[in-house]
């Protein structure tokens, strides 16, 4: 019976081992880059926006279409990655827009820290999460959600630049 037992623990074991370099081996795979943080504009302007965002080509390409958009406007805007999200001087900015990409089934720490820190004002608050699937959002808030595909990147910034409009005029 001992000889059973411990060979039942033994089995188990490597299946732990193996679960965990597998979860380690696709974290080290698919972890979205972190981006350098930067500015448009200056900090005087009369409208300021806030990007957290994380390091991929089609985030890039949703980024530099808002920039677009409001570089020529009396607009600041301040990008950063989203592992700064935590010193974020909230009340500085009309409006925040959070770009992440679902993870383990679920937003990144970061992300739902500093939504749930900030729920009471979070119609300044513009999410947009990515996933294999494209339809997982975080609860509780107006979030947009889809799938990381390049061609769709500037459909997806047309929303979230008509939903800074709603909040910036």
């Amino acid at each position: 019976m001992g000889s059973k037992f411990r060979n039942i623990l033994v089995f188990f074991g490597i299946i732990a081992l193996l679960l965990a370099a597998f979860a380690m081996w696709y974290r080290a795979t698919y972890k979205m880059e972190e981006i350098s943080a930067y500015s448009v504009n200056s900090e005087e302007m009369p409208n300021k926006i806030a990007i957290a965002t994380q390091g991929s080509a089609f985030k890039e390409a949703v980024v530099t279409n808002v920039i677009n958009q409001y570089k020529k406007d009396n607009v600041y805007i301040n990008v950063f990655d989203i592992s700064n999200l935590a010193t974020l001087s909230f009340d500085q900015y009309d409006a925040i827009i959070i770009i992440h990409t679902w993870e383990y089934g679920n937003p990144p720490q970061e992300v739902s820290n500093f939504i749930e820190a900030h729920k009471a004002a979070k119609d300044k608050l513009i999410v947009f999460s990515t996933s294999g699937q494209g339809t997982n959002k975080i609860e509780g808030i107006d979030a947009l959600s889809g799938e990381s595909i390049l061609e769709n990147a500037s459909d997806y910034s047309d929303s979230i630049i008509e939903k800074v409009e709603k909040i910036i005029h």
